[in-house]
């Protein structure tokens, strides 16, 4: 087995709650790839832009999570290709410039409504309301979009409601991306077992594809919150193929205030709740 472009890494890209989990399940379960689903980003990327410090960084986290290195983990799989998925690579786009070329991108794009109402209830102090979470969607996919416009060649931009619906269309673009052999496998990725745990934010990825996900928000919002985001973020939710349905209702500046105080205070105290969950977890499992 000859591992192909060591050096350079697959990368998924992608706002928190776009369907990164997803994408980087069903891909695992292609014969030759494996893709490592998130890692201690700021440890890899703080303080360096140098490609083989990066690596050398992000192969020492997979060494400690798996028991052995890159190389021999793919060995170990049989595995020719290698990626990594993590939505914090957003903020970290300038340094990842030290892959291009060789390094091959795919950004996943779903539904800002969607990602704002998984933010709301996923309570990680992403998006404490629709306003906040509609502002922080749209950042982040101009940040991504503004790289993947910058190396056309090198970013293959997918929807997620596109994977969800025609998943072997998506498939087939992303091996042909990828110069990947197609591998029927991946439409059964359910089946296979995960290399990553389940933990109740990652659940649905261990389900056969459901279309009703990508169109959860519609009854989950409450027209009001529609109308927020849309305000907010109309204009990129269309130039990316989705139709706008709530009213143009346009907030205050008392009502901005309000969202903005709401998600710095609440959003801190969801932070903090999370991460002592977290730590409480750890110390049970010792």
């Amino acid at each position: 087995m000859e591992v192909k472009n060591l050096k350079f890494p697959v990368f998924i890209l992608g706002t928190q709650r776009a369907g990164t989990t997803l994408l980087t399940r069903i891909l695992s379960t292609h014969k030759d790839l494996f893709i490592q689903n998130e890692i201690s980003v700021e440890k890899v990327f703080t303080g360096t832009k140098n490609a083989e410090s990066i690596l050398s960084l992000m192969d020492r986290q997979i060494e400690e999570r798996h028991g052995c290195s890159l190389e021999d983990l793919l060995e170990k799989e049989n595995k020719t290709v290698w990626g990594v998925k993590d939505p914090e690579f957003s903020e970290y786009l300038d340094e990842l410039q030290a892959f291009i070329p060789g390094s091959k991108f795919l950004l996943i794009i779903r539904d800002g409504r969607g990602v704002v109402n998984s933010y709301i209830e996923n309570k990680w102090g992403l998006g404490t309301n629709a306003y906040t979470g509609a502002i922080r969607w749209q950042d982040e996919i101009h940040q991504q979009m503004e790289f993947a416009r910058k190396y056309p060649d090198d970013v293959l931009v997918l929807r997620f409601e596109d994977l969800v619906a025609n998943m072997e269309v998506e498939l087939r673009r992303i091996c042909e991306h990828l110069s990947l052999p197609f591998d029927e496998d991946m439409l059964k990725y359910d089946k296979k077992k995960a290399m990553f745990k389940e933990n109740p934010h990652n659940t649905n990825t261990n389900k056969s594809p459901d279309k009703k996900l990508a169109e959860k928000w519609q009854a989950k919002l409450s027209s009001r919150e529609i109308a927020l985001i849309e305000h907010v973020a109309g204009k990129t939710l269309k130039e990316h193929g989705y139709q706008l349905i709530g009213d143009k209702v346009a907030p205050s500046a008392l009502e901005k205030v309000y969202y903005k105080l709401h998600q710095r205070i609440v959003g801190e105290i969801q932070l903090q709740w999370q991460w002592r969950k977290s730590l409480l977890k750890k110390r049970r499992a010792r």
